[in-house]
């Protein structure tokens, strides 16, 4: 173990309170007040130093280690680079880890979000788009976008139905239609579509997945020196551990994440009978799952 966000892959969440922000503030599922100017936050570096320009990430009531598994429906990179949820072969078992692709976005591209947002009139100062939409357990989109240097994070409901006017919850839910769907909307401005290949993934450990519909998990062997049964940092009254794993130790933990599905088991040595059940996220510049969904 080697100090955090240097060489070393596997970080102590006791150590990312200050380095990677608090606990999100629950999203608010009935009409509010809007504040008089926007809500400024910066976003946190990464383990490789990256920070996002554009983040859309869901919030939902539903159990945090459920929610942990929920990836952004998109980001745009400091450096320009669009990147979604891959697609996913319907089958169970699924993969584990799933895939992100990415494309390049221009300077003119983003410009175009930017003025999208003044054109719907999401820009004048308001940021809680909900309206009375918001429903009980129903799931709330979060726009984190970079505008004159400094980043705006705007709140609505990201499916809604009703007359598009400036400054609505429909003019919210249209400028995540654009944004989630850009090489249809902003085709001549995005790159060709490539893989991305994560530098580093946020891994909850837990408790080893039940076999379902008759089908048994492998067993899969934990290839890095930290155990699994110390990685990270306890959640959910020490049920569960979070941590992230970055730098040559992802590279080399990546092959056996691929390999592996939602029902594999992991031991720390394959002579053992004690097991873990993994939920694993990609982490993109300016995440930490870890700390959004557990408050570290």
């Amino acid at each position: 173990m080697r100090p955090p966000f240097r060489s070393l892959s596997v970080t102590v969440l006791a150590c990312l309170v200050a380095a990677c922000g608090s606990t999100p503030t629950p999203v608010p599922t009935g009409p509010t007040s809007a504040p008089p100017t926007p809500v400024i936050a910066t976003p946190t570096p990464g383990p490789n130093g990256a920070t996002y320009w554009l983040r859309m990430t869901t919030w939902q009531a539903i159990p945090p280690q459920n929610l942990f598994s929920f990836p952004p429906a998109a980001v745009i990179t400091g450096d320009g680079q669009y990147l979604v949820p891959g697609v996913v072969d319907a089958m169970f078992p699924g993969p584990l880890v799933m895939p992100l692709v990415g494309r390049q976005v221009s300077e003119t591209g983003r410009a175009t979000i930017i003025g999208w947002a003044r054109e719907l009139g999401l820009l004048s100062g308001k940021t809680d788009f909900v309206g009375g939409l918001g429903l009980p357990g129903g799931m709330t989109g979060r726009i984190a976008l970079t505008v004159d240097g400094r980043l705006v994070t705007l709140t609505g409901v990201p499916e809604v139905d009703g007359v598009l006017e400036p400054g609505s919850p429909a003019a919210f839910a249209d400028l995540w239609r654009r944004i989630a769907s850009l090489p249809e909307t902003l085709p001549s401005e995005v790159g060709p579509e490539e893989p991305y290949a994560p530098t580093a993934y946020a891994i909850l450990v837990g408790p080893p997945p039940e076999p379902q519909a008759g089908i048994a998990g492998s067993i899969a062997d934990w290839p890095l020196e930290t155990p699994l049964a110390t990685l990270g940092g306890p959640v959910l009254d020490g049920s569960y551990r979070c941590g992230l794993v970055d730098g040559e130790d992802a590279a080399m933990l990546r092959p056996a994440l691929e390999a592996a599905n939602q029902l594999t088991q992991w031991t720390q040595d394959p002579e053992t009978s004690a097991t873990f059940g993994l939920t694993v996220r990609p982490i993109v510049a300016g995440e930490n799952p870890c700390a959004e969904v557990f408050g570290f």
